[in-house]
């Protein structure tokens, strides 16, 4: 049974100045679910798609709140939400870093 209800987000990325296509994979190879983004335009970082794990204790609105947070300019990267935990941190697992929460230790 799936866990999500959210399943395809189409958007513009500003900070790429593209549009891209969010989607949840629950069957995603590692076993646990991966959020996944592919661009219409290649990115600065040169990667046309990235994923990253959902944590087990997330829900839709924990999905939806990062998707859809407005990220303050920052001087020295310009990525959208999705990718902080990864760009910031190394990171291969999504985390609340909007309400303080620390990278995982993985």
């Amino acid at each position: 049974m799936a866990r999500f209800n959210l399943k395809q987000i189409k958007l513009h990325v500003p900070e790429y100045g593209t549009d891209a296509t969010i989607v949840v994979n629950e069957a995603h190879s590692s076993g646990m679910p991966h959020l996944e983004t592919v661009y219409d335009k290649e990115p600065p970082h040169g990667h046309k798609s990235v994923a990253v794990a959902i944590p087990d204790d997330w829900t839709d609105q924990d999905l939806a709140e990062l998707i859809f947070i407005k990220m303050q300019a920052h001087p020295t990267r310009n990525w959208p939400a999705w990718e902080i935990p990864a760009m910031d941190h190394g990171a291969f697992r999504l985390y609340r870093f909007w309400k303080g929460e620390q990278p995982p230790k993985d």
